[in-house]
């Protein structure tokens, strides 16, 4: 085969802060659908995740700043979040050999219909990037699965702010277009180029925030969000964004998150009130879920990450709800500190008993 002839090279950039275990199922996960490389940065120290990844072909071990932050304007590290990881991704655009880069997140999986370099061969050179539309993982009932992944997805709604509270009531208030977290999907953007990425598109320049590069969305591809990988998850994610403040403008989230996390610090000190809150924002009825999938609203992906984890790190990883949640409570300890003295919080209830 000659160079021309050879299929695109791609990969997928994150910058995490979560438990081992998640850690290292996004890691198999994208390995095990093709992703020639993996570049996990870590927005803080973890030794066991590191430990756990390091040695894996194809899988790059960074920290947030560990370049000092080179390529910022002030050669800071950026306050929010968002910041580092378009600081990261841009960075591994620019350095990268690959022929196209994903910026998705550790509670984010690529699923493919065939193999992504395929799709990627066929995508014509005026095209910039392909867009990942989601599908938002949602529980079918109200006892764990037998891993963090199990479930059903729910996919975007365009008729929902017709149609939404009707078939919904009040819940509706929590959701976006049928969703709880993004509608924006996320980027796989061609390298080369010297584009920014941004957290769900990528930019002509660093400076830029609009989205005016050619893209379509992919055929072949889509996102599996996992909005929180167990209810206890969810909850600390709600309560973090409610009780962190950063300088400058507030992120502006639709109103429906704002619902979310809003209502999660009103019921903060009453486990009970918190998994009602959880069950109604990620909890599809079963008389919905017949609704929702003879819509094509609702999708069950063969798609087993679990068992994909097990063959790169066999026994060495415990996706297991209540395994997650207890490695959670020590990642997070700092924060569940922070919450325990603001609101009175104890996850110990929230702790998933499968």
């Amino acid at each position: 085969m000659t160079q021309s002839e050879e299929m695109p090279r791609w990969g997928v950039v994150a910058t995490v802060d979560e438990p081992a275990a998640l850690v290292a199922a996004y890691v198999a996960h994208h390995r095990a659908i093709g992703a020639n490389e993996v570049h996990v940065f870590f927005d803080r120290p973890n030794p066991e995740a590191e430990a756990l990844i390091g040695g894996v072909e194809g899988v790059f071990v960074h920290h947030s700043g560990e370049d000092g932050w080179a390529r910022g304007w002030r050669k800071k590290r950026p306050e929010r979040h968002q910041g580092r990881q378009k600081y990261n991704a841009t960075r591994t655009l620019a350095e990268t050999d690959l022929d196209w880069l994903i910026h998705c997140d550790a509670d984010e999986f690529v699923s493919l219909v065939r193999p992504l370099e395929w799709e990627l061969a066929k995508t014509g050179e005026q095209k910039a990037w392909l867009r990942l539309e989601v599908d938002e993982r949602c529980y079918l009932g109200k006892t764990p699965g037998a891993d963090i992944f199990a479930g059903a997805f729910r996919r975007r709604w365009d008729d929902f702010a017709e149609e939404g509270l009707l078939f919904y009531g009040l819940r509706a208030r929590y959701l976006h277009k049928g969703l709880a977290g993004h509608v924006a999907g996320k980027p796989v953007v061609r390298s080369g180029r010297g584009y920014a990425i941004g957290v769900h598109f990528p930019l002509s320049h660093w400076d830029s925030t609009i989205n005016d590069l050619p893209y379509r969305p992919s055929y072949n591809a889509r996102l599996m969000h996992f909005d929180g990988l167990t209810p206890l998850h969810f909850l600390l994610k709600m309560l973090r964004r409610v009780t962190t403040k950063v300088k400058g403008q507030p992120v502006p989230y639709v109103n429906s998150r704002t619902a979310q996390f809003n209502e999660a610090a009103l019921r903060a000190e009453d486990p009970h009130e918190l998994m009602r809150l959880w069950w109604d924002v990620q909890g599809v009825r079963d008389y919905e879920a017949e609704e929702l999938a003879e819509h094509d609203l609702l999708i069950r992906p063969q798609v087993d990450i679990a068992e994909e984890t097990r063959a790169l790190f066999g026994d060495a990883v415990d996706l297991s709800p209540a395994g997650f949640d207890r490695a959670l409570i020590r990642h997070e300890a700092e924060l569940i500190g922070r919450l325990h003295d603001v609101f009175g919080f104890d996850p110990e209830p929230l702790v998933s008993s499968a």
